[in-house]
């Protein structure tokens, strides 16, 4: 008994049972990373979420978005974020690491908690070679100002706020938006405002096919021309077109569909 006492004398840490608590071991991995000099939070954070997307199936999309957006909800909290280093997390960090995908949806997440009413957060797509999907789902307050081209599922179940577009954008624009303007000043591919229950979709430029469909609220304003099966399915709401159209979609229930000649003119 007297030899393990001395042994224990001579080594306190042999008792110690540190791999049982791995959330305490984690925690203090990092705290010895943020003391050193050259500690950046937001590289930190770039990792994480690297390391963590792995195991996210890109072909998931719906699913996709819900888990990557309250992931961003999380690490906002987590690394204390403020509007300023998300700028500079989009605009300057992730392009060393990430080509496009899915983080969009992390941005949302990260500022969703962060921005306030005249708050403007202003995101450069063109420094990501690839498609950028999921900005601006569920915003809800405050401007998010977009430049650049190839934002996909923008503005999904947005409720309030405004997202402007300096380019052109992908497919499922405002998908089953609730409120709030979405402004894109160049062209629209396919599915603008499905599902589309409040709020307003104004496009400068073009708009693809399937523009409305079973939107049930809100208003769509196409100043360009407009694809194939408008109002596909429609329950309610409005779409104006300026230019074009070339066909009707079926089986609509409700709404109104406007196009502009000397004046506004209701075909559907």
């Amino acid at each position: 008994m007297q030899g393990i006492k001395t042994l224990l004398e001579k080594n306190p840490n042999l008792l110690k049972v540190e791999s049982f608590h791995p959330e305490r071991n984690e925690k203090r991995s990092r705290y010895k990373k943020v003391i050193k000099a050259d500690y950046d939070k937001l590289y930190e954070l770039a990792k994480e979420y690297i390391s963590w997307g792995r195991g996210i199936p890109s072909w998931r999309v719906d699913w996709a978005i819900e888990k990557i957006f309250n992931f961003g909800k999380g690490m906002a909290k987590e690394y204390h974020l403020d509007l300023l280093e998300i700028d500079r997390l989009f605009n300057q960090v992730l392009p060393h690491y990430m080509r496009g995908g899915l983080l969009g949806c992390l941005i949302s997440g990260l500022y969703t908690d962060i921005i306030k009413e005249d708050d403007t957060l202003r995101l450069y797509l063109k420094r990501y070679p690839a498609t950028v999907s999921g900005l601006g789902y569920r915003h809800h307050k405050g401007k998010l100002e977009i430049i650049g081209n190839r934002a996909y599922y923008l503005g999904v179940e947005m409720e309030h706020g405004q997202i402007l577009v300096r380019g052109n954008v992908g497919n499922y624009l405002g998908k089953s938006i609730k409120g709030g303007q979405i402004m894109v000043e160049g062209n629209a591919r396919n599915w603008v405002g499905e599902r589309m229950k409040g709020g307003l979709i104004f496009i400068r430029g073009d708009a693809g096919h399937i523009v409305g469909k079973k939107m049930t609220g809100g208003e769509i304003v196409v100043e360009g021309d407009v694809g194939y099966w408008v109002g596909d399915d429609m329950r309610g709401g409005v779409i104006r077109i300026k230019g074009r159209y070339q066909s009707l979609g079926g089986e609509r229930r409700g709404g109104e569909i406007y196009i502009l000649g000397n004046k506004w003119e209701r075909i559907g």
